[in-house]
């Protein structure tokens, strides 16, 4: 496995300069219902940073549960967006599972309900669409396919998982879990308006976010595996009256149950297949050249 050069860890005081953390193949990626709870889970032991070609990366925890090493970054990588997946792709990671709350766009996804999305419709406007050219060493020209967006068998762990978890508990029978589902991923900065969200619907949008639309394209292109789980913490603007005060009540009874449904989830992303992949043949466009290809 390719690990930097310069890795600077940040579990002790101070910056040190140490031998590289333990080594991880599958990562998580927090969002909203995970940055607190993982954080204050107890599974994390180590925290480091590393250089990328995009700068330095966001802070990267180390942590074990179940037997299984997995690194966690939260809040999609604190503004380090394309430094966060340099540094995952570095690392030698292979799987990873991302997450964020939502606001319900289809009427069928009402507020506390989990979403497995499928496919995304992206109108980021101020991250790079493409990983700098030259980022990841002599691979080609890489411009992705998201033609399926997700990963299959990461999408199919997180709904059993989702399942496992949820329907055993009567208090979460209003629960829906949508094996499916369009996630829009809008500028951010802000809540949509009212038109916007009326727009979304209109082009096939079931949720909007404001990240994971970039944790997919990015994962893509860097060639780690990956799949998300949405909570709906509200409806989208325009869709149903909701209030902030609304908001805590779901993230204090769903968000333990989504790190359950990461724990369960963290074995079997660890025991996939590293080949084989739908991932493999959707990154690398092949030269525009009339001569023979090698």
């Amino acid at each position: 496995m390719k690990l930097p050069a310069l890795l600077l860890l940040l579990s002790l005081p101070g910056l040190l300069l140490a031998a590289p953390p333990p080594p991880a193949r599958v990562a998580v990626i927090g969002g909203t219902y995970l940055n607190d709870i993982m954080l204050d889970s107890g599974w994390l032991k180590q925290e480091f940073t590393i250089e990328t070609k995009a700068g330095p990366s966001p802070v990267i925890h180390y942590g074990e549960v179940d037997g299984v090493p997995f690194y966690f970054i939260d809040g999609h990588g604190r503004g380090k967006w394309v430094a966060t997946w340099l540094a995952l792709h570095e690392l030698g990671v292979k799987e990873a599972i991302g997450g964020a709350t939502a606001g319900g766009i289809n009427l069928a996804m009402k507020t506390r309900d989990f979403v497995v999305p499928h496919d995304v419709i992206d109108f980021n406007t101020d991250r790079p669409k493409m990983i700098p050219p030259g980022s990841l060493g002599d691979e080609g020209f890489v411009l992705a396919r998201l033609t399926p967006a997700v990963d299959p068998l990461i999408h199919r762990i997180l709904v059993e998982e989702s399942r496992a978890v949820l329907r055993p508990d009567r208090s979460f029978d209003d629960i829906n879990i949508h094996e499916k589902g369009v996630v829009v991923q809008a500028a951010g900065g802000r809540f949509e308006s009212a038109a916007e969200i009326a727009y979304f619907k209109q082009i096939g949008g079931d949720v909007v976010t404001m990240n994971v639309g970039t944790e997919i394209s990015y994962a893509r292109q860097v060639g780690i595996n990956y799949a998300c789980l949405i909570i709906i913490s509200n409806p989208a603007e325009g869709i149903a009256p909701w209030g902030w005060d609304s908001l805590t009540g779901v993230y204090q009874k769903l968000n333990p149950a989504a790190l359950q449904i990461v724990r369960r989830s963290l074995p079997r992303l660890a025991a996939l297949p590293a080949t084989g992949r739908v991932g493999e043949g959707l990154r690398v466009h092949p030269e525009m050249t009339a001569k023979p290809q090698k």
